[in-house]
Order: structure tokens, then C-alpha cells, then sequence
């Protein structure tokens, strides 16, 4: 699986993004850091947010993240061990509680209260290991997009992955934001018809959406094989994408047959998660997921394979953007030009925005 997230950002911020050179995020906000399978007892490195965060399981099976820099001589902390709940240096054995807290420092009998570091508020939920960048107090659990229950219940099939990126993460967010590119990027790996008009925006409680109906549309294989239709048959179809927090994005694609086959069934949902991380300006984690409440089980290979394909033609597309964007000869200058089918991204952008430009203001 890609991974790049042990690798240091880019010291020079020459990333572009849709939104300017600087940084585009919110710090009050819950990011993706991991799937849960990838934190065990032994600790990993994780940037995020420009920051070195080390990620650790305790042998009760508890999932902590602290500041990766040990602020005795900087060793990075996930080369340490697991000690009960603790993370060990590899240096010196300076102890290190889920807290942050030393808690032992073996060379000397006392441990200086002052040595610390910091620690990330973690959660692990619906599948994925969730931590805070911001002031601790504003770290609600509650704001971690309850839409994304399906991912741990039993009566859906789920599959998940994995993608480093080498573009901002806003351009990732208004990637799913937009359905149009549907038609030409991925005309031949998904073969969807329909997708070139604007659907209709939907705005409200901080979140902005999208919302597509389609009439007696040919399905296409990804919706219509797992249903055990035959691939072409006229269905109705409704699409429906969410905006859910700076880092995660909820579509799904409610088929209905009106006429379907002895036993067939006559509804049946196909559901993605978008869960975009900063590495830095330049750089994003990508994690995904595909939910579905009939069928048989994803093949997870079969299934990972396809992903593959089409997000690798999203994430070959951003980061040509990306290259484009660090072209002009002066960013400030240049000028993008939007239309009626970018409305969903544009307020995306803006909500996102509206947050880090409240946090500045303090």
C-alpha cells in the first residue's frame, strides 16, 4: 500500500493551492491519521498538518498519538517501543505517557515534570483512527461525522484504501465535489452515463452538497454486476455527495429498478467515503472507503484494483494541476475561471475558508 507519510514535508512552501500559496486548513478540526488495522503495538510516523506525529496501540489495545520529537535530544518516537500504555524512547528510555507526560527517565531516580510532549486527542471510529490538531478543549468526538456509521455496521460490506498524494488536499475535496469530470476523466474506467450537467447544490448546518437524479439510465457495471443485474438494464438513479468536515466527504448512489427480476431487488445503495489529510500544501493523505448494502463481500484486491484505476486517474489529474498552478509566473495574478458545475466546490471552499479565517482572527 503507498505510503508516504514517513517522509519529512518539503522545508520550502512553494505549494499551490486552489485557495493560494499558504495554508488552507483548519487546525480545530478532526483528521484522518490512520485505519485502525495500521496502528498496532508497534508505533508508526504519521505527518500531519506539517506535524511528525507518532501513532501507537497500548496492550489494552488503545490507540494514542503524541509529538514524534523526543524533547530530550529529538529522537523520533516512533522508533521507540510500547511499554503498558506508554511509548518508550529509543534514545535514552525516556517513558512517555498517552498524556504526553515523562513519566520516567532511566539514568537519574526523579523525572522532571517539565518534560513532555504533546499529545494529539485520538479517537478511533468507524473503522479509521481520527486525532485533533487543535485547542484540546474544542475536542468534540461528537463532531466527527456521525454520516459515516455504516462503515461499522455488519449489514453493510465495506472495503477501504490507501493513497498518498502529491497534491493540496482541497484540490482533492473539490475533486468529489464535482460530478461533471465524471463524463471525460473517467468515461472509459467507469463507463457512467449522464454525469456532464450540473447537478443541484445543497447547503445547510455548515455542509455543502450535491444532489443528481437520473431517469431510465443504463446501469453501469460497478452498479450493476454486485445487484446481479444485467449490466445496461434502465434503472433510476440518484446521486447524492456531502461535504461532511475539512477531511471527509460522503457520496452515495441510490439505484432504483422499476422493474426488477423475480427475487431481484428494486433499491440498492453503492456508498464512497473521501478522507483527505494535509501532509503539507503540497502533499495529502487520501483514504477511502466503498460501502454497499447488498451482494456478496468486496473482493478486496478485485476491488482495491479498480480503485486504482479510477482515483489514480483523480490523483494523476490533481497533481498535473498542481504542476500547472506552481507554472504561473505569478500565482497572484493568475486567474480561474469557474462555472455553474464548480458551485458545490466553490462553497466547499469557502466553508473551509470561513474556518481558518476565524481561527486566525482568534
Amino acid at each position: 500500500m503507498d505510503d508516504a507519510s514517513a517522509t519529512a514535508p518539503e522545508p520550502v512552501r512553494d505549494g499551490i493551492s486552489t485557495t493560494g500559496p499558504e495554508r488552507n486548513w483548519p487546525n480545530n478540526s478532526w483528521w484522518v491519521a490512520a485505519h485502525g488495522s495500521e496502528v498496532t503495538d508497534k508505533p508508526i510516523l504519521r505527518w500531519i498538518l506539517e506535524m511528525p506525529v507518532a501513532l501507537y496501540r497500548s496492550e489494552a489495545g488503545v490507540v494514542s498519538a503524541l509529538d514524534n520529537r523526543c524533547p530530550h535530544r529529538w529522537a523520533p518516537l516512533h522508533l521507540g517501543h510500547v511499554e503498558g500504555a506508554d511509548l518508550v524512547c529509543p534514545y535514552h528510555g525516556f517513558q512517555f505517557a498517552p498524556s504526553g507526560q515523562c513519566v520516567r527517565v532511566p539514568s537519574q531516580a526523579t523525572t522532571p515534570p517539565a518534560i513532555r510532549v504533546r499529545a494529539f486527542p485520538a479517537v478511533e471510529r468507524y473503522g479509521f483512527v481520527w486525532i485533533w490538531t487543535g485547542e484540546v478543549e474544542k475536542a468534540d468526538p461528537n463532531l466527527i461525522p456521525a454520516d459515516l456509521a455504516y462503515l461499522s455496521d455488519p449489514a453493510w460490506h465495506t472495503v477501504w484504501g490507501y493513497k498518498s498524494v502529491n497534491g493540496n488536499y482541497m484540490q482533492l475535496k473539490e475533486n468529489v465535489l464535482d460530478l461533471t469530470h465524471f463524463a471525460f476523466l473517467h468515461k472509459n474506467s467507469l463507463q457512467v452515463s449522464g454525469w456532464d450537467r450540473a447537478p443541484e447544490v445543497e447547503m445547510g448546518d455548515g455542509r455543502v452538497g450535491y444532489v443528481q437524479v437520473h431517469d431510465m439510465e443504463p446501469l453501469a457495471p460497478v452498479y450493476a454486476v454486485p445487484a446481479g443485474k444485467p449490466i445496461g438494464k434502465l434503472a433510476n438513479r440518484t446521486t447524492r455527495g456531502t461535504q461532511l468536515s475539512p477531511g471527509a466527504h460522503h457520496a452515495e448512489v441510490a439505484i432504483h429498478d422499476p422493474a426488477p427480476e423475480d427475487g431481484g431487488l428494486a433499491h440498492f445503495s453503492l456508498r464512497m467515503v473521501h478522507l483527505t489529510t494535509p501532509v503539507s500544501i503540497a502533499r495529502s493523505h487520501y483514504y477511502w472507503a466503498m460501502a454497499r448494502d447488498h451482494g456478496e463481500p468486496f473482493d478486496v484486491e478485485a476491488t482495491r484494483g479498480m480503485a486504482d484505476i479510477v482515483f489514480g486517474e483523480d490523483i494523476a489529474m490533481v497533481e498535473a494541476t498542481q504542476q500547472m498552478a506552481r507554472c504561473a509566473i505569478d500565482h497572484d495574478q493568475a486567474v480561474e475561471f469557474s462555472v455553474s458545475a464548480d458551485q458545490a466546490a466553490i462553497q466547499g471552499r469557502r466553508l473551509v475558508q470561513a474556518m481558518v479565517n476565524a481561527e486566525r482572527a482568534g
